[in-house]
């Protein structure tokens, strides 16, 4: 049976290989660069009280998971707490996909912000993940998102 469980630090390897899979599948090329500094990315911030991850494993391999974080913003008239929660990396191994390990850890990602009475969390969806997320209540906002990028380096996705 899959288990469900909150990541340490020693499962950077594995979240990293779990975020190379998603970016991958949007057409990105992984370097050596980016895989260091996301192992080290995940050692370091799975240590502290604003990040967690949670990771579905089967037979001792880890084949999903998804991370979280709290941000702070200023507060506006319809949210006084400004903190925010954010997820991102969501993705599951090909061969284990269709079994309900997204739908898993998401949940457990929004129980996590539920017990830091979080208000609003968002995220950018692919199409793929667009589903599972309006199924757990997210909807998609008006406005413009822009975003500004330094010459050099591409807009996108988490």
């Amino acid at each position: 049976m899959p288990t469900l469980r909150p990541a340490r630090p020693s499962d950077a390897e594995a979240l990293t290989r779990l975020r190379g899979l998603m970016h991958e599948a949007m057409g990105d090329e992984l370097h050596e660069v980016w895989r260091e500094r996301c192992v080290a990315d995940f050692r370091r911030r799975l240590g502290t009280d604003e990040f967690v991850a949670f990771v579905v494993e089967e037979q001792a391999e880890v084949v999903s998971g998804g991370v979280g974080w709290l941000t702070e913003h200023l507060p506006s008239p319809y949210q006084i707490d400004a903190r925010r929660g954010h997820i991102a990396s969501m993705s599951t191994d090909p061969a284990h996909r269709r079994r309900g390990h997204g739908r898993r850890v998401l949940g457990a990602l929004m129980g996590w912000f539920a017990e830091r009475d979080i208000v609003r969390v968002d995220l950018r969806a692919t199409p793929y993940g667009q589903p599972l997320y309006e199924a757990f209540g997210f909807r998609t906002l008006g406005g413009a998102t822009m975003a500004w990028t330094a010459p050099g380096n591409r807009p996108g996705m988490q």
